[in-house]
């Protein structure tokens, strides 16, 4: 009986162990190297790079779902989309997308996958499981980046060359708004709330701040050198700004709306998100071929991470980042 209750001891104790282990396990970052065709896969727990997977052609936008079970990565130039397995870390399909995907998005429900097609101005919708294609949308010129609202009732493109951000229902599938913001948006990012939009836009070196209850523009912040991609902080009281040209981060703060520091950060950085531990950034530097893991209270380096040729990492490239 002693023994017995022992072992059984010992088993809820390994279970136990194991649960913990689950539910704590860091996610992983899934970072697009355009020059090498690649993507460098990193755990976030010991910022190391633990796979290297090889996809298509110019790799750039990524997007994972919130569970990590899969990630899909976007290639402009063999115009494909990639599927990466999130436990097994291989790439277990390619399908064909368009002329020329870029900015991809995952819906709230991990069902929908939506891609903005570069070239041929529209977006696409296929499904998370089998890849099939679910519909298209009109949208402006030049779509780039992609994020779902938080209700999961709106998609929001960022249409480079229309100077413009399109507004999409996704139960009709269809464009209900269009909202001129600043001269060329390209990155775009959603408050944890869900009540801002914002628009990085490369050509006007600042970033718009959209309501996104009545679709008014609530201010165009001046930023950096040729602004990229925006994370956000899980309060919302900061978001950060890559600038391309002058390889700086700017640091926003939202109860003023204001830029409050510039962090010199390394050559070209692009991709950029918050951990869902809500401690860490990680900022993709295209000239130096490495991720940059930055203290979101300190603000400062915690390591370098070297990746491979041209880093971007387009998108959530962490599940639960932001």
């Amino acid at each position: 009986m002693k023994v017995g209750n022992k072992l059984c001891s010992h088993v809820v104790a390994w279970l136990a162990l194991c649960l913990f282990s689950h539910l704590h396990a860091a996610p992983y970052a899934f970072i697009t190297n355009q020059g090498a065709n690649s993507v460098s896969v990193i755990d976030t727990q010991t910022n190391e790079v633990v796979k290297t997977l090889n996809v298509g052609h110019k790799p750039a936008g990524v997007a994972v779902t919130s569970d990590g079970k899969r990630c899909f990565i976007s290639n402009p130039e063999s115009k494909t989309i990639s599927v990466i397995d999130g436990k097994s870390l291989d790439v277990i399909a390619e399908f064909a997308a368009g002329d020329g995907p870029l900015g991809i998005a995952i819906g709230t429900q991990n069902k929908r996958l939506y891609v903005a097609d570069w070239y041929e101005d529209l977006v696409r919708v296929y499904d998370v499981h089998d890849y099939q294609l679910l519909g298209q949308i009109d949208v402006g010129k030049s779509p780039s980046g992609v994020v779902v609202h938080p209700n999961g009732k709106q998609v929001f493109t960022a249409d480079r060359d229309s100077n413009a951000v399109s507004v999409i229902d996704t139960d009709s599938l269809k464009v209900i708004k269009k909202i001129q913001v600043g001269e060329r948006p390209f990155g775009l990012a959603l408050s944890r709330s869900g009540s801002y939009l914002f628009t990085a836009n490369v050509a006007s070196d600042n970033v718009t701040v959209v309501d996104t209850n009545t679709f008014d523009i609530i201010d165009n912040i001046p930023v950096g050198d040729t602004p990229y991609a925006i994370a956000v902080l899980q309060d919302d009281s900061k978001i950060f700004v890559t600038n391309q040209h002058d390889d700086t981060i700017s640091v926003i703060e939202t109860q003023t709306w204001q830029e409050i520091m510039r962090l010199d950060i390394g050559g070209f950085p692009e991709g950029i998100l918050t951990h869902p531990d809500g401690k860490r950034i990680y900022i993709a530097n295209w000239f130096d071929n490495e991720v940059v893991v930055l203290n979101t209270m300190s603000l400062k380096v915690i390591t370098r991470i070297p990746t491979q040729d041209g880093s971007r990492a387009f998108g959530i490239f962490i599940p639960g980042g932001s």
